[in-house]
């Protein structure tokens, strides 16, 4: 009989430990896109360009830049980053950047 309530006590116990953790985690919060992340470009110097956004979400800056004397444009890309992090580049001559916007990576 001893024997019985102690494995009823374990498991209440058990039980009451097992919801604990997992109703005081919380949800974890998932990825937003990056058109809703509230996501920020910074163009600098018109020759480089860089972006972060508030939310969770994997981002990477686009910038497209102009070459000279022949005009082209071309886009150069920043590495991939998550959430607050900023992703930067830069065009390949002074006074070459023409956009800079945020992808979703």
């Amino acid at each position: 009989m001893m024997y019985v309530k102690r494995l009823v006590a374990g498991a209440a116990v058990a039980t009451a430990t097992a919801a604990t953790v997992l109703l005081g985690s919380g949800a974890a919060q998932a990825d937003v896109p990056v058109w809703q992340a509230n996501c920020h470009t910074y163009n600098i110097f018109n020759t480089g360009g860089m972006a972060n956004c508030e939310l969770p979400t994997w981002q990477q800056v686009k910038l497209t830049c102009v070459a000279w004397p022949v005009p082209f444009t071309y886009w150069k890309y920043g590495p991939v980053q998550y959430g607050q992090n900023q992703s930067w580049a830069s065009c390949d001559s002074p006074g070459a950047l023409v956009r800079v916007e945020v992808i979703q990576a």
